[in-house]
């Protein structure tokens, strides 16, 4: 969906804040249940056609190449934990007090410039996170 960049979302994005983005929402599942539900933001110039990429590929990365980026890299990844909301409950099947881990991520084309911002939320009980340099 197309919507205006929060001061967040464009700060993230190197935007000015009201600049157009795309939205994507996603809900991952692994052995048929939901481990994690992302949301990520594109610049709508650059990327106008993301969600169709993404819905033939279902792989950001074929949807980028699709659109022209053929490689892209993870510049900054923070990650917290919180608990899980009512809307995150119930898209992940989880219960009430469940934890989640939350990583906002930014990534960037060859060049340094960025082309999504993503806010992931995973069941902290279903994932482990494994960070290599």
């Amino acid at each position: 969906a197309k919507e205006e960049a929060s001061a967040e979302i464009a700060r993230w994005l190197g935007l000015k804040s009201g600049e157009e983005v795309i939205r994507l929402e996603t809900l991952r599942h692994a052995d048929r249940r939901p481990v994690s539900k992302a949301t990520s933001w594109f610049p709508a110039i650059r990327f106008a056609g993301i969600g169709q990429a993404y819905r033939k590929h279902e792989s950001i990365t074929k949807a980028f190449a699709e659109l022209g980026l053929s490689d892209y890299i993870r510049a900054t990844t923070e990650v917290t934990a919180a608990h899980a909301s009512a809307a995150d409950m119930a898209d992940l099947e989880l219960t009430p007090g469940a934890i989640l881990l939350i990583t906002k991520a930014m990534n960037t084309d060859l060049d340094g410039v960025p082309v999504q911002y993503s806010i992931s939320r995973f069941a902290a009980d279903r994932v482990q996170f494994t960070i290599e340099n």
